[in-house]
């Protein structure tokens, strides 16, 4: 894109370029309260899932270990490769595991866990003998053989062919590559250094999974458009079904391994705009839909078909298809969404191994929303997702007039409106073309919490 197209859009980026949420839950995590335990949690899966046992379900499990350590990751992990501490991991799994099953035994219910997805941390980097004892603790819950999807993120640098035929024979049927970056000298300044070759002798298997997901990053240090538009070009010979296309973020007051990465070497401002810019039109140009913020699918992909059948639903992970809204998650940090409930399991793995072999849930925060953050969640659900709200039909749901209910929030979305990041009719808020780059500011108007903005794990480790 020549320079005259950026020009217009300088100042808007800069203006809106503010710290604040992507709203995968609302509240944001970071803000639920640590006045929450285990037996809240009881509570709510009493409440809930007794009065509703078919209720479909997501069962996230988190395995907080990795075997080294990317300068860029903020998700919850520790960096081991010694085989007892990942056992003892394990161990601990399987005793939350079973919590949740004694719980669905003394009630006489049937969960109806739709999918499962193993995530971390790095769940790859387990060995056979070690995986085989989780999947065995897992289908004593979950009915595998019946998911519609069971799914596992992978550090490719921790499998080869024969572990993904194994994952194949424990039931798993869509797995998700950590790509990031193709180019050598970016994959060093982040200590990600895998091959072009790697990843494409991995999926000489792909025929064994229904779907294959990559994760890449733009914004990287030393990245630039150029090295970014070639690892485009080599992914679309890859050819995944689903790619999740998210920015760097750097917090290295909060997590010291981003200060590995020098802040001399991140792109710029408007540099890692035009990344954003130019990536998407290729995706698109390439056979891709748009989802969302930030994911992209075939359109045969099942995501792409839940867009148009307007099933689509957003959580913490990313974009699912909508054959759950519920999610209760194991392991360190796990974070738990069940109706009205939010909760979350200590980041502390010496406070969550000691809770769990005691037989206490081990959560620390939660949070249990009010009339009004449900519809709050709902529009900004919408917006994320498709780009447009019906008010009428959001009022006719929640029984409000949405327009007196929201006046404050309309008006605060005039000046939106007069820089086309939206337009404003009778009945529908539609984000412009311009404005799905402002979703996030959008949806800031219609937060009315003021508490600020925290990262989960800033407000979360001691």
């Amino acid at each position: 894109m020549s320079v005259s197209l950026v020009l217009p859009y300088r100042e808007l980026h800069k203006k809106y370029n503010v710290k604040g949420s992507y709203y995968t839950a609302y509240p944001p995590s970071g803000l639920w309260q640590e006045k929450y335990t285990g037996q809240d949690y009881l509570s709510a899966l009493r409440s809930v899932l007794i009065e509703t046992a078919d209720r479909p379900l997501q069962l996230y499990l988190h395995f907080p270990y990795c075997t080294a350590q990317c300068y860029y990751c903020q998700c919850f992990q520790l960096v081991s490769n010694n085989k007892e501490k990942l056992n003892q991991m394990v161990d601990a799994l399987l005793t939350e595991i079973n919590l949740l099953k004694i719980f669905f035994y003394q009630h006489g219910i049937a969960p109806h866990f739709r999918e499962v997805h193993l995530g971390g941390g790095s769940p790859s980097c387990l060995d056979e003998e070690a995986f085989n004892r989780l999947i065995g603790g897992l289908n004593d819950l979950v009915q595998i053989e019946t998911l519609d999807e069971f799914a596992i993120e992978i550090d490719p640098r921790t499998v080869n062919k024969d572990k993904l035929k194994f994952y194949n024979t424990c039931g798993i049927n869509r797995i998700s590559f950590g790509i990031q970056e193709l180019d050598t000298r970016v994959q060093k300044a982040i200590n990600r250094v895998q091959s072009m070759e790697l990843v494409e002798e991995l999926l000489e298997m792909r025929s064994l999974f229904k779907g294959v997901n990559f994760d890449l990053l733009y914004g990287l240090p030393l990245q630039t458009r150029e090295t970014l538009s070639a690892t485009l070009q080599r992914v679309s010979t890859l050819s995944p079904d689903r790619i999740a296309f998210s920015v760097l973020g750097y917090r290295p007051d909060v997590f010291k391994h981003n200060q590995m990465i020098h802040e001399s070497d991140l792109p710029e401002f408007i540099e890692r705009t035009m990344m954003w810019e130019e990536s998407q039109k290729f995706f698109v140009a390439n056979g891709y839909e748009r989802i969302g913020m930030d994911h992209f699918a075939k359109p045969d992909d099942e995501l792409a078909i839940a867009k148009h059948q307007k099933k689509l639903f957003r959580n913490s992970m990313g974009y699912s298809v909508g054959r759950f809204h519920d999610t209760l998650s194991v392991g360190p940090s796990g974070m738990t969404r069940l109706a009205h409930y939010y909760f979350q399991n200590t980041y502390s793995i010496q406070e969550y191994v000691s809770s769990v072999k005691v037989g206490n849930f081990p959560v620390f925060r939660g949070y249990i929303l009010n009339n009004d953050d449900l519809l709050r969640r709902h529009v900004m659900n919408e917006l994320m997702t498709y780009y447009v709200l019906d008010m009428a039909e959001v009022g006719k749901d929640f029984g409000i007039r949405f327009k007196e209910y929201f006046k404050d929030e309309l008006q605060r979305l005039d000046v939106f409106v007069e820089e086309g990041i939206v337009e404003l009719t009778e009945d529908r808020l539609q984000v412009t073309a311009l404005g799905n780059y402002f979703l996030r500011n959008i949806c800031m108007v219609f937060d009315n919490l003021e508490l600020g903005y925290k990262h989960n794990i800033e407000s979360g480790l001691k």
